[in-house]
């Protein structure tokens, strides 16, 4: 039996919710996690959904696939990544603070819990089974609808 690799990206901002190397940037840009036809090719089971503004991607993947096209993933190597916060002081003027983050690739991996489950999104979205009839995208539209969004009361 293959070993899979469980690993959970978001769109969001590169470094700190996927490493920003130009293989992940090209994924995320061209939204291959979101391309049904790329999964099944290269035999991915993708569970993909909206949440807030961003997409989030839940990735099962043979440890073959992820050793070939994302090794680093597999690794405690540490990167770096800076966020910029812009802010007013108390007199209207505008402030930046930099600060410098680190992270390791091995964070974005996730692991079965004691059934052997798999969870991404704070424990919320299930990752989907690893077998042939699951490669592709799959669309959590959880976050889409929710009966207390205001949208829907008009």
């Amino acid at each position: 039996m293959k070993e899979i690799v469980y690993f959970e990206f978001n769109d969001w901002i590169a470094g700190k919710d996927f490493p920003n190397d130009e293989i992940f940037r090209k994924w995320i840009i061209d939204n291959q996690f979101k391309d049904n036809e790329w999964c099944i090719e290269n035999k991915l089971c993708v569970l993909c959904g909206a949440i807030d503004m961003s997409m989030n991607y839940c990735v099962a993947a043979p440890r073959t696939w992820v050793e070939k096209h994302c090794p680093k993933l597999l690794t405690d190597e540490e990167y770096t990544y800076k966020t910029v916060r812009i802010h007013c002081d108390d007199k209207g003027n505008e402030k930046r603070t930099v600060k410098e983050h680190t992270k390791k690739y091995s964070d974005f991996i996730c692991k079965p819990d004691k059934d052997g489950c798999v969870y991404g999104y704070n424990d919320e979205w299930e990752f989907p089974e690893y077998k042939e009839e699951n490669f592709g995208v799959t669309w959590n539209e959880s976050w889409w609808g929710d009966s207390d969004d205001e949208d829907d009361e008009n």
